[in-house]
Formats: C-alpha cells, structure tokens, sequence
C-alpha cells in the first residue's frame, strides 16, 4: 500500500499541469495522494516524539526533496527538544486558605495545578494571592492593570479575556474580538515576566467560551513546556472565585468590573497558597521539516515568507473503545501539510522575487512548540522573515461562495487574499467566532508575537452546492477521533481552490516593492516595528 501510495505522489507531481499560472500545479489529486500517506496507519498518529512522528517527518522531507525544495542546513530536519511534564498526583498539594477559612478546593474539579518550572520539587509557603485583573500591558492603548506594582514572589490572580472596554464609542480592545491579551497563554507570560512565583486564571464559561471542563484535569495531564517556567500555574472556577469575591466585598461580575477601568490596581485578595508540587520531566527528541525555494531577485531573495502546517497529531489511543485505535489526523492536519506540499511544488516551478520556506512543523496539538522553536532558533534571521502563511485543517467538503482567512482584518496579506478571491469571482471572510481567539490558537501566532505578519487559511461556510449533510457536525464529531479519516464525504475541489487563492495572494507578497505589515494600531505592531526597524 505505501508504495503504490508513493507511486501516486511521483505520479501526480509528473501529470502536474503545464501553466502560465504557477498556482494551477495545485491540485486535487496531488493533494489526496499525500493525504492518503500521512494519515496512514503506518504513521501511527504522529504522536510528537514518537516513531510515527518520525516516520511523517522523513516522508515529508523526501516529497520536499522530490519537489526540488533545498535543505535549510544540513538537511531537511531541524530539531526541536520537547520538555514533557507531569505532576505526580498523589503526591502533590495544595491548599488556599483567607479571611473565611480554607477554600474547598478539589482536584480537577474546581481547580486544577501544575509547575512548569522544569523542577522535580517546588514548594510554596504562604504565598500572597493578589488580584492583577487581566493583567493586561498594552502601549498602544495607553492600558496597564498592574501600574508598577511589585508581584515578584506572589500568585497572581488573572481573568481571562482582555478589557471590555469602549471610549468615544469603539472598543479600546477587540470588542467580543478576543486580542492575545486575553489569551490565557498571556497571562502565564505575563506572570513570568513580572518575577511572580505562580498564576492562576479565573474561569467563567464566558470569558472562556468554553466549559471549565475542557480545562479542568489539565494539572493531571503530561503538560509540554511552552515558553513560561513559573513553579506554579492553575484554573479556577468560577464557583471558588466567588467565595475569593465575597471576600473581598464584591462578586465575580463586580471582579470584571473592578478590572474594566482605567484606574485599576492590584489588589491583595487575603488569601494565600501553601502548595508542595512533584514533577516527572522528560525529554523528547523531535522535528521541523522545513526546504526553501530560493527568490529570483538578488535584492529580495534574502528575504522569506513562511508557510506552515503542523505534521503532528495524537498518536494511538491507550483504551480504544473499539477496534481502531489510532489517530490517523487526516484533516487534522494531513491535509494542511498536503496543501502545502502542493504549494511547495506550486512555488518550485516558477521561483517569486522573495524566498519561501516550507515547513512542517511538529508538536503543535502540544502548544504549538514546533513553531515556537522556528521562531525562537530560526534557520534564517528572523527580522528576514517577512510573512507567516499557515494551513491547519481547511476546507475537505467542497467549494464554497466564501473563503475563510482568519487574520484578514489584521495586515496587508489579508487586504491581498480579499483581493485575489474577489478577483475569482468569491468572497472573503474572516473568523466566524471571534471571541474564541482562534488566531491565537495554532502555529502562525508565534510568528504574529514576533512582529510579523500572519494569515491562517480556513474554512468557508456557504457551499456552491449544499451538501446533504451538516459539514461542521461531521467535522467537530471526528475532531481529535479515531475516526478523522479520508471519509466518503470528502470533496477536495474546496481546499484546492482556496489554497490557490492563497497562493496567488503569497505570490503577490513575495513579488510586492514593499513587505507585508500590520494595519495601523495592530496588537503586534509595535513588535513589527521593533523587529524590522519601521
């Protein structure tokens, strides 16, 4: 079967349409025949670290080799080391006690703890909890919530969301638009950042758009370090953040309000943290797959767009309910990382003005590490990397009237990808749920923290012809399922279509005088006038 599949590969490549338009080398049959070989059985899953893994890392490296991709080093592999962390359950503590006695905290149901410190032993003595709002440090708005206060050696206590705040009648913030402030991933940092000794999140099935299950046994899982090393981090709910509340005279509602003002400052809540905290720490051996195509100009080849596609996914299932137990990932994300094979082939044929790198990369289902340690060890100097393009799970059931690019509000790559679709003949929109941050949730939002401008290919919603099926309940019923397979219900002529319109609209980028850039008063531009000097 592997070889007959491979067989297709070379094949499909070979039969690749003769065109004047580069992005025509994109198509269906090319797409499905590495679909078909990354989420096999014999990959395993791709569980990061593993031999599944491995092996879609080598297949991937050979199709960049075929499609004429160079090496960015000594080979097509750079590796990534992975920090795996679990806390021993039985053996770790915690308690909170304040002003109307302990909290009756229970493990992973009301709260849950960890410590990425990379420490087999963290203990904490009776340390102040102190309530930091969101916690939030935005110049750009004029916004700070901690106004110089040292918290170095405390727990701070975060909510989650940015500011719901507007002034002359617009939102100060992203409005029900979630920005990277209100991510919970920056809250940690910021907790890092500020020398604290420990962070916990408030959450609320609002602030989070998700249930507090979905969060809650995290202190019981293997944790992947990302990049904040603080010797404690939690999740509380919203039922115990009340008890703290109504000590400190007010409600969780009356926290959000305390937080959404300008004049707010940390506050000492009363209570304190006695924790003692063991850790297993592992270390894990992994890869980015990454090849270039080299830029026509002599002027511009030394600068890069990047396209990404994470390689990785959650390998064999230890108590499969059935026969199958594996995660073979075929939409998540095989076919991101078949797309942008194609793109790769795609760009080969007809090398723009600026260089292309292609990666794949790996350890993204663990908190998007793979691109973090592109971005953080890059195989090129970052301030010469000019775009981030990143495909993860995009359209498998057919075209649609729309395109969906999640970033199109944000730069001057979503301006050009409107602007190549409606050339098409199509419309393009933006995330459908904004308040969920999912531009912050896969692999291009470690290249937006950097500074550099990113777009995240998605899904369209109004199908040319409707299919006689809910497209979005089949996909959340095999998300992260055994069963996200190649299925009958597939009709790549939609991701084909939309990763031409996203090539078309890179290949403007890498052909542009000028580089891609954030619009005026983005989040992440003042990182991007940082990175490139502007």
């Amino acid at each position: 079967m592997q070889k007959y599949i491979l067989a297709l590969v070379v094949a499909a490549v070979a039969c690749a349409p003769s065109t004047d338009r580069p992005a025509d080398r994109i198509t269906a049959s090319g797409i499905l025949a590495d679909v078909e070989a990354l989420s096999a059985d014999s990959m395993e899953g791709r569980a990061a670290g593993t031999a599944g893994a491995a092996r879609a890392a080598g297949y991937i490296a050979d199709r960049f080799e075929q499609i004429g991709l160079e090496p960015l080093g000594d080979g097509y592999l750079l590796p990534v080391e992975l920090v795996g962390l679990k806390k021993d359950v039985g053996r770790s503590s915690l308690g909170i006690s304040g002003p109307d006695g302990a909290l009756p905290l229970e493990n992973d149901v009301n709260f849950t703890y960890w410590s990425t410190a990379e420490k087999p032993l963290v203990d904490l003595a009776d340390v102040p909890i102190v309530f930091v709002g969101y916690g939030v440090e935005a110049p750009e708005h004029g916004w700070n919530d901690l106004k110089d206060e040292d918290v170095r050696g405390k727990v701070l206590l975060f909510l989650n969301n940015d500011p719901q705040v507007e002034e002359e009648g617009e939102a100060l913030f992203g409005g029900e638009a979630r920005t990277y402030y209100g991510r919970w991933t920056y809250k940690f940092e910021q907790a890092e950042k500020l020398g604290a000794a420990g962070a916990i999140v408030v959450h609320t099935d609002e602030s989070a758009s998700y249930q507090f299950s979905v969060i809650g046994n995290t202190g019981s899982r293997r944790i992947w370090q990302r990049t904040y090393r603080l010797d404690l981090l939690g999740w509380l709910d919203s039922a115990m953040t009340s008890v703290v509340a109504s000590s400190m005279g007010t409600t969780v509602p009356g926290l959000f309000e305390m937080a959404n003002r300008r004049d707010f400052r940390p506050v000492d809540t009363g209570y304190r943290l006695t924790a003692h905290v063991e850790t297993a720490i592992e270390r894990i051996e992994d890869a980015n797959v990454a090849g270039v195509v080299r830029g026509s100009d002599p002027e511009l080849a030394d600068e890069y767009l990047v396209f990404t596609a994470h390689h990785d996914h959650l390998g064999i299932d230890p108590n499969p309910e059935g026969d199958d137990e594996i995660f073979n990932g075929a939409l998540d994300n095989a076919l991101g990382v078949s797309a942008m094979l194609a793109a790769a082939d795609a760009a080969a044929a007809a090398p723009p003005r600026r260089s292309m790198i292609f990666v794949a990369t790996t350890a993204e289902e663990g908190g998007l590490l793979g691109s973090s340690a592109f971005v953080k060890n890059p195989p090129v100097p970052l301030r010469q990397i000019v775009a981030n393009y990143n495909i993860d799970s995009p359209q498998s059931f057919g075209l649609t009237h729309d395109i969906g690019a999640i970033g199109l509000e944000m730069s001057s790559l979503g301006a050009s990808f409107a602007e190549v679709a409606a050339e098409r003949g199509f419309r393009a929109v933006g995330d459908p749920n904004p308040n969920a941050g999912s531009f912050y949730r896969s692999d291009q939002v470690n290249f937006a923290k950097a500074g550099i401008p990113a777009l995240y290919l998605q899904r369209g919603t109004d199908f040319v012809n409707p299919p006689g099926f809910d497209p979005e309940e089949l996909r959340l019923r095999n998300y992260h399922q055994v069963t996200d397979e190649i299925l009958p219900e597939w009709d790549l002529a939609g991701v084909t279509r939309d990763l031409q319109v996203l090539f078309e609209s890179a290949l403007r980028a890498a052909n542009a005088d000028e580089q891609p850039r954030w619009v005026a008063g983005h989040e992440f531009e003042e990182e991007w006038k940082a990175l490139y000097g502007g």
